[in-house]
């Protein structure tokens, strides 16, 4: 049976039977399971004890080969990414194993009256992603070919200055020389760091706890990067408002403890959660405004909250302040006008 307004196609019914013998409209739930921010999505089919997720994706998307590249290459390599029971290329299908529906930021908002348990949980999460730096990815060509440089974090505060101070916020008159160099400048920090096997997307949605087990989901941009830029996307994940000044803290001493790097530069903590942040400001701004996800807009604030807090530990970036200061400043505007 089907429900939330879900079907198969003729050819989405005939792939899952490929794979699944008994597999029947009649004895089985047919469900969404939920959509990224790409045009992809996810269909849960299930009967009984038994699950197993959908992808509906377009094949010609050149992460579709690096997500079945990684989780074919590393899956002996750690226990927390789904297996992959099979693919159809033809008509953009994927049948993988289901994680269940208990993501890090569901958790999170279900227990937000008791740190006692996020803090411990979260330790678990940046231990199973200490494993992740250290894969041996070299199976996986696209990987070792992409990398975070410079052309990439410039790309990045370009995405930011384009859908979030532009188009968003209407403060693209603060975009002069001295937001373009500092923006280099920061480019030029990031892209100087050391570089492990990111996740590159590694925030609350994207972490699904499984029978307390920590398993990982949307790892097809993984590359080469800096650690902090996966570290600082957990730790300043705008989906979680419950993650103070201190408890990020202890998590990023944490981190560095564990992974042997106790002399971690909280600077360069600091300089990747301020790419990162900006990042994800452009993209609420161009997903709530060009792709019809109206709900991106309720993160804008407490992203541009989170990085104003960064840029006030980064004296060499007063530009990029005064521009984030400016959103920050029309957004308090505009949400009072929108209470008068």
């Amino acid at each position: 049976m089907t429900t939330n307004d879900c079907f198969l196609t003729p050819a989405q019914i005939d792939f899952i039977k490929s794979l699944v013998d008994d597999f029947s409209l009649e004895e089985w739930t047919v469900e969404l399971a939920g959509k990224a921010a790409s045009q992809r999505y996810f269909i849960r089919v299930s009967q009984e004890s038994r699950s197993c997720i959908l992808i509906v994706w377009d094949s010609r998307d050149p992460d579709w080969d690096r997500f079945l590249t990684i989780a074919a290459k590393l899956m002996n390599q750690v226990s927390f990414l789904p297996q992959i029971y099979g693919c159809d290329p033809g008509h953009g299908l994927i049948l993988e194993e289901d994680l269940g529906n208990l993501t890090l930021k569901k958790y999170c908002k279900e227990n937000m009256s008791d740190s006692r348990q996020i803090v411990p949980l979260y330790k678990n999460v940046l231990d199973a992603l200490n494993q992740w730096h250290n894969l041996d990815f070299s199976p996986c060509a696209s990987v070792v070919y992409n990398c975070m440089d410079q052309e990439i974090f410039l790309w990045e505060t370009a995405y930011f200055a384009r859908y979030c101070v532009q188009d968003y916020f209407g403060c693209e008159h603060l975009l002069d020389q001295g937001w373009e160099q500092e923006r280099r400048l920061l480019s030029r920090l990031a892209s100087s760091l050391p570089t492990v096997f990111i996740h590159r997307d590694f925030q609350s949605e994207n972490i699904i706890i499984q029978e307390n087990e920590i398993r990982f989901v949307d790892f097809q941009g993984a590359r080469l990067g800096p650690a902090h830029y996966d570290i600082a996307s957990l730790l300043f994940d705008p989906y979680v408002e419950l993650l103070d000044n201190f408890v990020v803290d202890e998590l990023f001493c944490w981190y560095s403890e564990q992974s042997g790097n106790a002399n971690n530069d909280k600077r360069d903590f600091l300089v990747c959660a301020s790419q990162r942040l900006m990042q994800a400001l452009g993209a609420y701004g161009n997903l709530c405004l060009h792709k019809g996800r109206q709900w991106y807009r309720e993160y804008i604030p407490i992203a541009l909250q989170r990085l104003s807090s960064v840029l006030d530990q980064l004296d060499e970036f007063k530009h990029i302040k005064r521009v984030v200061e400016a959103c920050v400043e029309t957004q308090f505007m505009n949400s009072k006008y929108n209470d008068e």
